[in-house]
């Protein structure tokens, strides 16, 4: 069973919409129904739980169509919810109903289905493991990456480049020297100067992935902004400042846009350093203050991790990875199931620099794609299946 108290959140916004109700009103109720719903849980009552998940599905329908299909996960998840209550009360087909509801409707968490206990009473129905294999088809991620196509160079590919400002522009100098970046990396050799930045722009800024954009998107103006509004930044942000440090101290970076095959409700964004002294490109992500070795210790590019997690060939993350100084990531977590699903395809700006989202001054973006595989959730103005041209020294 997924906790309750999300979807009550999020409903508690959107039934904010209703015309008929004042939004004091409508949260009022959804307060009552939270605090019942968790009663009935904590007291075993899913009967009770489940008439309540009734109620904020009939609410949920009555939504505007543009606000249910904003929320169409958490619709999922009442389904989802909906299976485990069914199930434990033996009401076995209506318990597959609901779960094959759920899949129908995108929610993809197969690793929790998989051990769930909830769904116990319905794991020896021969529909369950019809349905288990449907969801793995959208929920398990590793194994929907390694059924990915391969990379395909010789179909014929668009001209691009990618450049990366100086550091002696003036508005990256203005960085290093506003939070003194030369004493943040430190006097040791370039791998441990790339890992200083990265502890500590994850360190400095929060991570917050609903919070919103700031208007002006540069290191400066984004860590002023969550020091003035004491708030965080989505992963966007912190791959952003990250960058422009990495620029301002004179490291050819890039903020890579990773995506999941089939956009739900997540990406994540992290950073791309390349190394002289490694000859290669470096995975760096902020909000974990992750970066990824092999087993010998050797250093990871976003490109090895890929085709390493393709091979199950050994990962290691480093032991302090961290949301927040509050959470620690686990390999199996982070790498198999979180980036796993993220590392379908991949999106880059042209142009690495100062404040290029706020300007627009990118030059565009590049998707590179498996072979074979096309989407509607963006266009860049250029594509390729061609990660030797994607991942250029």
């Amino acid at each position: 069973m997924k906790k309750v108290i999300s979807l009550i959140v999020v409903l508690l916004f959107s039934l904010s919409v209703f015309p008929q109700r004042s939004s004091e009103a409508i949260m009022e109720d959804m307060q009552r129904m939270f605090e019942a719903s968790n009663k009935a849980v904590k007291e075993k009552d899913y009967q009770g739980a489940s008439v309540l998940l009734d109620s904020l599905i009939e609410s949920y329908n009555s939504l505007p169509k543009e606000e249910r299909e904003m929320h169409i996960s958490s619709l999922a998840s009442m389904y989802y919810n909906k299976a485990c209550f069914e199930s434990m009360l033996n009401n076995k087909q209506e318990a597959l109903d609901y779960f094959e509801e759920a899949i129908r409707l995108k929610w993809n968490d197969y690793g929790h289905a998989l051990q769930d206990s909830d769904l116990d009473n319905i794991r020896n129905e021969e529909r369950f493991d019809g349905l288990m294999t449907e969801l793995r088809k959208i929920g398990d991620f590793l194994y929907i990456l390694k059924k990915s196509p391969e990379y395909n160079s010789d179909l014929p590919q668009k001209e691009f480049k990618f450049t990366y400002l100086e550091a002696s522009d003036s508005n990256l100098v203005r960085i290093r020297r506003h939070f003194n970046l030369d004493s943040i990396a430190g006097k040791g050799d370039e791998v441990s100067q790339i890992k200083n930045l990265m502890t500590w722009v994850h360190n400095r800024v929060r991570h917050d992935g609903n919070s919103s954009n700031p208007a002006s998107k540069n290191a400066i103006d984004i860590i002023n902004v969550c020091d003035t509004e004491n708030r965080g930044v989505n992963c966007r942000m912190l791959a952003t400042v990250l960058n422009e440090c990495y620029l301002a101290m004179g490291f050819k970076s890039r903020f890579i846009t990773c995506m999941p095959k089939e956009y739900i409700n997540d990406c994540h964004v992290i950073n791309a350093v390349y190394s002289d002294t490694l000859g290669k490109w470096l995975w760096m992500d902020p909000t974990f203050d992750a970066y990824v070795s092999d087993e010998k210790g050797n250093l990871l590019s976003i490109a090895e991790v890929r085709e390493r997690l393709r091979a199950d060939k050994p990962l290691v993350l480093n032991e302090d990875a961290n949301w927040n100084n509050e959470q620690k990531q686990t390999k199996e977590y982070y790498l198999d199931s979180y980036m796993a699903k993220n590392l379908y395809w991949l999106t880059a700006a042209m142009h690495s620099g100062y404040n290029v989202e706020t300007t627009r001054t990118a030059g565009g973006y590049v998707d590179l794609f498996p072979s074979g595989f096309s989407t509607s959730y963006k266009s860049s103005e250029y594509l390729t299946t061609n990660d030797k041209l994607f991942w250029e020294e």
